[in-house]
């Protein structure tokens, strides 16, 4: 069986979460929270490696996972390269206005993301917004296209 893992890579507040349940409730891909699995970190565990652990646990009964990240930084691209002598992975980049990701993290529902300032969601949006990769897709988010279209074109990569 092949195994696929798309990578929903963009901005906080660029609607990853949003379309990665999309995802999970209308295709056979399963999508991981990573910041949940971040959340139940411990001080000095590695969280790359708790997330890379949570993903081939998913491998193990299924062909195709999807995660989010900021995409950004030398722990993730040691993370990147390992998943990468894995599985066959899909980037995809979500983008949208930075101004506009910060005011949907600011309104957004907190208890399943980290807790993050203002100061630090413009910081590390400016570091996201520039991450560059082979991308398979891109969505532009400022104004969300349908449900149907973001499924029809990541079923499509």
């Amino acid at each position: 069986m092949d195994k696929t893992l798309y990578m929903l890579i963009g901005p906080k507040g660029s609607g990853k979460t949003h379309i990665g349940t999309l995802v999970n409730k209308h295709t056979d891909i399963k999508f991981l929270r990573v910041e949940s699995i971040w959340l139940t970190a411990q001080p000095g565990e590695d969280g790359w490696k708790k997330v890379e652990d949570a993903i081939d646990a998913e491998f193990a009964a299924r062909g195709k996972v999807m995660v989010e990240s900021l995409g950004a930084g030398e722990d993730f691209k040691r993370y990147y390269a390992s998943l990468k002598q894995k599985y066959a992975v899909k980037m995809i980049r979500v983008y949208a206005d930075l101004d506009t990701c910060l005011e949907r993290v600011r309104t957004r529902n907190s208890a399943n993301h980290i807790p993050v300032s203002d100061d630090k969601v413009i910081e590390y949006n400016k570091i996201a917004a520039a991450v560059s990769y082979d991308w398979d897709l891109e969505i532009d988010n400022n104004n969300p296209v349908s449900d149907e279209e973001i499924l029809q074109r990541i079923l499509s990569i």
